[in-house]
């Protein structure tokens, strides 16, 4: 273990210029000896330490917190030790007698009456940067003067008040301190951009180390049992046992995606490429353990890799339900989550959106819509002996041993799929369909499987969407319903249905068909709850301007990312807005309105509440831990909501 600790020390800190620092000496009230609970001033870095934990929301890693009260009618401030008091309403009860309800307490100590006892806050040292903030919870109503006095008592109390900055956790605290420019602040930007390193999917996995250039990324041969060090963040990533990029992510990234789904570690570390530790493993069994606040990495034996393999990785055969006798196109009224096995998971989710009210108004959903069911895909294999060629192909036992061959074979039957001719009653329904929708001449085709939104397997990202433009002999219906058809045997895709031991010949492609967006003003990502913490009740959203992918943005490229507290039942007319980043190519600007952002989060709550209480009602999961993952757009001059598509998180 002691080498493990020096290897992690290491790691975090080669490459890093060394600075030269004068010592400081400091006098402890604490013996050293003594357990604490709180102190009412700190006066040394141990005292620090012994008081500090890990942040119950952990946004970022490398990070001690210890937690700040100030008693109101004693004019009292006390320090409290984060592990020994989980909240502040654990210290209040026990040391400060009060006699209320938790949920009592969080609505008057965190509200602005008269009922008010206390100023809470917490005070995290971010260790990267020797960063000292106090900080509010986000959608504290706490006043201007309150604030004023917490930042007060700290500061005058603490042996590194006068590095201490204020960062405002929601644009409602940050719209309060612009009148107190006393107050010294830090900005989100500024405080993340000093982290190295940043925990996406805490897990653990065994692979042989391998440094991949994100140059040679899409081309190299990656296998299940490798952890990738790549100097970038690759936009797609086949099955593998773990990734450190050199690149922060977004939580809501398709590589962090793919890694939750798979169980697997996933990591950033600003300088892993030039890291010569990390170096010395390339090639090497190693173990990884990524937790929220570090990380271990170090050689290991093949006995305790395939100990790990056996006991983790995907056992049970799954076969697909899969009903291919129904013909015709579907409206969406005519379907609904039951429907997956006719029309995939996307489409049958979509049509449960389109159930949703809100004060008498239907959720603003894509113009257009139908499904195109699993009997046409089908079909297009019968007609044209397809189904004979993927019969042999996944008996063909050098296909089953061969990386390359088997690209080759789905290669090969991906092209048959385009270029074998579709069904004309397909093709005359849909254009029927189409022009009897309205006036558009533009339309999305999107892949709608059996194999996605299932128990254990998420399926996003593996499969296409298209666009058909009518008139166009370039972007025909034909051409756009065949893509979609034969994306269903993109190698990435095959492979990970076989990691997760999915039947293959259950498999059928839906298509969910609606008009397009050619004038995007925004679009992004929402999971329904607090990612970072369920139980502070929060919408997590990432959400970049025009049609820039916020899950596989391009190199360099930062999304708004932010939570949107409902904590308090005006959340919608008076929001807590917490930014984790802004966007970096919007000027400064947020990418979305606070008025945008809160209609937003609004049909996120009835789009939780439907899934919840309607489709998903014998979950294990309570109303906090559950989540939908929504995808949303904002488009045309006046900037109108769409919400394109749901799915549980």
């Amino acid at each position: 273990m002691k080498r493990e600790v020096l290897l992690l020390f290491l790691l975090l800190n080669c490459d890093l210029t060394p600075v030269k620092v004068e010592p400081v000496s400091y006098t402890c009230s604490w013996n050293g000896v003594d357990s604490l609970l709180y102190l009412n001033k700190i006066s040394c870095p141990d005292e620090f330490n012994e008081l500090s934990g890990s942040p119950i929301v952990p946004t970022l890693n490398n990070v001690s917190t210890v937690k700040a009260a100030y008693e109101i009618s004693t004019k009292q401030v006390y320090f409290i030790s984060a592990d020994k008091y989980y909240i502040h309403f654990d210290f209040c009860a026990e040391v400060l007698n009060y006699k209320n309800s938790h949920q009592q307490f969080n609505t008057d100590q965190y509200g602005s009456g008269p009922e008010r006892l206390y100023y809470l806050a917490t005070i995290n040292h971010y260790r990267d940067s020797d960063i000292f903030t106090l900080e509010f919870f986000a959608d504290d109503r706490i006043s201007l003067d309150g604030i004023r006095t917490l930042f007060t008592a700290v500061r005058d109390s603490t042996f590194f008040g006068k590095e201490l900055k204020l960062f405002p956790s929601s644009t409602k605290i940050r719209d309060l301190v612009a009148n107190a420019p006393e107050i010294p602040c830090i900005s989100a930007d500024e405080l993340y951009g000093a982290q190295i390193y940043q925990a996406l999917n805490p897990q653990e996995g065994y692979g042989w180390l391998r440094k991949i250039d994100i140059s040679q990324i899409d081309n190299a041969y990656l296998g299940r049992h490798d952890i990738v060090v790549v100097n970038g963040v690759p936009l797609d990533i086949p099955v593998i046992s773990g990734i450190i990029t050199t690149d922060f992510q977004t939580p809501l990234s398709h590589v962090n995606v793919l890694s939750h789904n798979r169980g697997t570690p996933n990591m950033a570390l600003k300088n892993a490429w030039s890291n010569p530790e990390i170096s010395k493993l390339d090639g090497k069994l190693v173990h990884l353990v990524v937790t929220s606040d570090t990380f271990l990495l170090y050689e290991t034996t093949a006995d305790k890799a395939q100990a790990f393999w056996d006991t983790h990785e995907p056992k049970d055969p799954k076969v697909l339900e899969c009903n291919d006798d129904t013909a015709g196109l579907f409206d969406m009224n005519d379907l609904s989550h039951e429907s997956i096995p006719i029309v995939g998971a996307k489409a049958a989710n979509f049509a449960e959106l389109t159930k949703i009210k809100l004060d008498g108004n239907s959720l603003p959903v894509p113009e257009a819509s139908f499904a195109i069911p699993f009997y046409y895909y089908r079909l297009h294999m019968k007609q044209n002996k397809l189904d004979l060629s993927l019969e042999n192909m996944l008996r063909d036992s050098l296909f089953n041993s061969d990386q390359k061959y088997k690209e080759s074979l789905l290669s090969k039957l991906r092209d048959n799929i385009e270029n074998s001719p579709l069904d004309q009653e397909l093709i005359r329904l849909v254009e029927q369909k189409i022009r009897a929708a309205g006036n558009y001449s533009s339309i999305r085709f999107r892949s709608s499987t059996n194999v996605e939104d299932i128990e254990g397997f998420n399926g996003a990202g593996l499969y296409e969407s298209h666009t058909a433009k009518l008139n166009d002999p370039k972007k025909t219906i034909e051409k756009a319903i065949k893509k979609v058809y034969a994306s269903l045997w993109t190698f990435r895709g095959f492979e990970e249905r076989e990691y997760f031991k999915i039947d293959h010949r259950s498999a059928a492609m839906g298509i969910l068909v609606h008009r397009s967006f050619s004038d995007e003003q925004a679009n992004g990502v929402a999971i329904t709850k607090n990612i970072y913490f369920p139980y502070v009740p929060a919408y997590t959203i990432n959400v970049q301007i025009k049609g820039i992918s916020v899950v596989s943005p391009p190199q360099g490229f930062i999304a708004d990312q932010l939570l949107f507290h409902v904590f308090n039942s005006d959340a919608y007319q008076n929001p807590a807005i917490e930014f984790i980043s802004h966007s970096n190519v919007n000027d400064g600007i947020s990418v979305l309105t606070e008025a945008e952002t809160a209609q937003l989060a609004r049909w996120l709550t009835a789009i939780k509440q439907r899934f919840y209480y309607s489709i998903f009602k014998n979950t294990q999961l309570d109303y906090y831990q559950f989540a939908m993952d929504v995808e949303f757009k904002f488009d045309g001059p006046d900037r109108k909501l769409y919400i394109k598509q749901a799915r549980p998180y």
